[in-house]
C-alpha cells in the first residue's frame, strides 16, 4: 500500500501540473490576444495611412482643378496607380471630389464638395429684379448641357426674381427673340450665327400682338424664361455674401489688371454718379485693366470697350456696378460679364433726378427718357437703362429684388461662359462636406 507521504508526493505533483497547465492555457490566451492586438495595430496604421493618402489626393486634386479649372480635362499629374481621383457636377457652382486609395494600401475613398465661386451666370440675363423690354432684342441663351429625348437643348434666357414683360413702342419689328440655329437666318448673335438648337418650348418669341414683327405669327413666352426665381447672384458669381463684397473688391484692387472707380465720395456727385465715369472706364480699358469696380453709379455711351465682339476671352472685362445705377447709351460693344447690385435702401427716384442735375459732371446725355418721367415716378424702380444698339457677349447679372431693369432698344446679348467667368477663380472646401466611406 502507497505510504502517506507517496500520496501527498502524488497530490502535490497533480496539484502543481494543474496549475501549470492552467497558467500555460492564460499564457496562451493572452499571447494570443496580443498578438490580435499587433495585428490591429498594424492594421490600423495602414488604415490611417490609406486615410492621409487620400486626403492628400484630396489636396492634389484640389490644386490640379484650381490651377487648370479654365481648361480642366482630368487629373493627369495627382492619379497613379495607388490614387484615382474623380470630379462630378453637383450644381453649376458644386463639385464632387472623389479620392480613392486602390492598391497597394487598404482600400479607402473620401470625398468632399467644392464650392466653385463663379460660373458666372446661368442665364444670359440673371437678375433678381423684374424685367421689362422694349425695342428689338435678339438673345443668344445659355444652350446648358440639358436636353430632351431628341437632343435639343434646354435652353436659358432670362432667369428674373420677378416677371419679364415685353411693350410696343414704336418700332417696325419690335420682339424680343430667342437666337439659336433655327433662328439664325433672321438673327444671329453678336459672332454671327449659332450653332446650336433650343428645344421648341424653351424659345421665346415677344411681341406685341398688335404690332407682330416680320419673323414670327404668335407671341410665346417659352422655358428658356424662367420667372420669380430666388437669386443671390454675387455669390453665385463671386462665392461669398454680398455682406464680404469689401473681400472681393480688395481682391480687385490688388490684381495688377484691377482698378476701382468712384471709391472716395469726391469722385462722386451728390447723387451719387462716378464723374465721368465713361472716360475713366475708357481709359482704365485703355492702360490694361480688365477687372473694373464702379463704387456707385455710372453713365456709360459710345465705346468705353472697344469697337467689336471679339471671339476670345484675352480681353473680357469684369465689369461691376456697386450700389448704383446703371446707364448705357448706345454703347457699342462689351466682351465680358456686366454685375450690378443695388441695395434696399437706394433712393432711385433721387439717383435718376441727380442725372440730370448734373449733366456736365456725369458726362453722358440721357436719352429716351426725360426728367418729368422721373419727377413723375415712372422710373422708381428702375435700376438700369440699356439704350440704343447695344452688342454683349459674357453675361449679365443684377442683384435688384424688387426693382426693375429696362432694356429698351436694339440688343444683342450673348452668353459666353468663358467670357463671363474669366476672372472669377475663388475655389474653396464647403464646410462640412467630408465623407469617408
Amino acid at each position: 500500500m502507497m505510504n502517506k507521504h507517496q500520496q501527498s508526493g502524488m497530490t502535490t505533483l497533480l496539484i502543481t501540473s494543474m496549475l501549470l497547465i492552467v497558467a500555460l492555457l492564460f499564457s496562451l490566451a493572452s499571447y494570443k490576444n496580443l498578438f490580435y492586438q499587433i495585428k490591429r495595430t498594424q492594421n490600423e496604421v495602414l488604415a490611417r495611412q490609406a486615410h492621409w493618402a487620400a486626403e492628400g489626393g484630396l489636396e492634389c486634386g484640389f490644386a490640379e482643378y484650381q490651377k487648370n479649372k479654365n481648361n480642366f480635362t482630368g487629373f493627369d499629374e495627382c492619379n497613379t496607380t495607388e490614387l484615382e481621383l474623380t470630379l462630378t457636377s453637383v450644381t453649376s457652382t458644386e463639385f464632387k471630389l472623389e479620392s480613392k486609395i486602390i492598391n497597394l494600401l487598404p482600400f479607402k475613398k473620401i470625398t468632399k464638395t467644392i464650392e466653385l465661386g463663379g460660373g458666372g451666370v446661368i442665364s444670359t440675363l440673371e437678375t433678381s429684379a423684374s424685367v421689362e423690354l422694349k425695342g428689338s432684342q435678339h438673345f443668344v441663351p445659355n444652350s446648358t448641357e440639358d436636353t430632351n429625348s431628341n437632343d435639343e437643348y434646354l435652353c436659358k434666357t432670362i432667369t428674373s426674381g420677378g416677371v419679364v414683360s415685353f411693350e410696343y413702342t414704336s418700332g417696325n419689328d419690335d420682339h424680343f427673340l430667342t437666337t439659336d440655329s433655327s433662328t439664325s437666318s433672321h438673327a444671329g448673335g453678336p459672332l454671327a450665327a449659332v450653332g446650336f438648337n433650343c428645344a421648341s418650348d424653351y424659345r421665346s418669341n415677344l411681341f406685341d400682338v398688335n404690332h407682330p414683327p416680320s419673323y414670327g405669327t404668335t407671341s410665346v413666352k417659352g422655358k428658356d424664361i424662367v420667372e420669380n426665381a430666388t437669386l443671390d447672384i454675387f455669390k453665385s458669381i463671386f462665392g461669398k455674401d454680398i455682406s464680404e463684397y469689401s473681400q472681393v473688391m480688395t481682391e480687385i484692387e490688388s490684381d495688377s489688371k484691377g482698378i476701382i472707380i468712384g471709391k472716395d465720395t469726391s469722385e462722386r456727385t451728390s447723387g451719387g454718379w462716378v464723374k465721368n465715369c465713361n472716360t475713366l472706364i475708357k481709359n482704365s480699358y485703355a492702360a490694361g485693366k480688365r477687372r473694373i469696380w464702379v463704387h456707385g453709379s455710372c453713365a456709360l455711351d459710345g465705346n468705353p470697350f472697344g469697337s467689336a465682339i471679339e471671339s476670345s476671352a484675352d480681353n473680357s472685362v469684369q465689369l461691376i456696378f456697386f450700389n448704383g445705377l446703371v446707364l448705357m447709351e448706345a454703347v457699342s460693344h462689351i466682351n465680358g460679364l456686366i454685375y450690378q447690385y443695388v441695395s434696399d435702401s437706394f433712393n432711385v427716384r433721387n439717383g435718376w433726378i441727380d442725372l440730370f442735375d448734373n449733366p456736365t459732371l456725369i458726362g453722358v446725355i440721357p436719352g429716351g427718357f426725360q426728367e418729368h418721367n422721373v419727377t413723375a415716378g415712372e422710373y422708381d424702380k428702375s435700376v438700369i437703362n440699356v439704350r440704343g444698339s447695344v452688342y454683349i457677349d459674357g453675361g449679365i447679372g443684377i442683384d435688384a429684388p424688387n426693382k426693375i431693369v429696362n432694356i429698351d432698344g436694339s440688343i444683342i446679348p450673348s452668353y459666353n461662359k468663358g467670357k463671363s467667368s474669366k476672372y472669377i477663380d475663388s475655389l474653396s472646401w464647403q464646410q462640412g462636406s467630408w465623407h469617408d466611406f
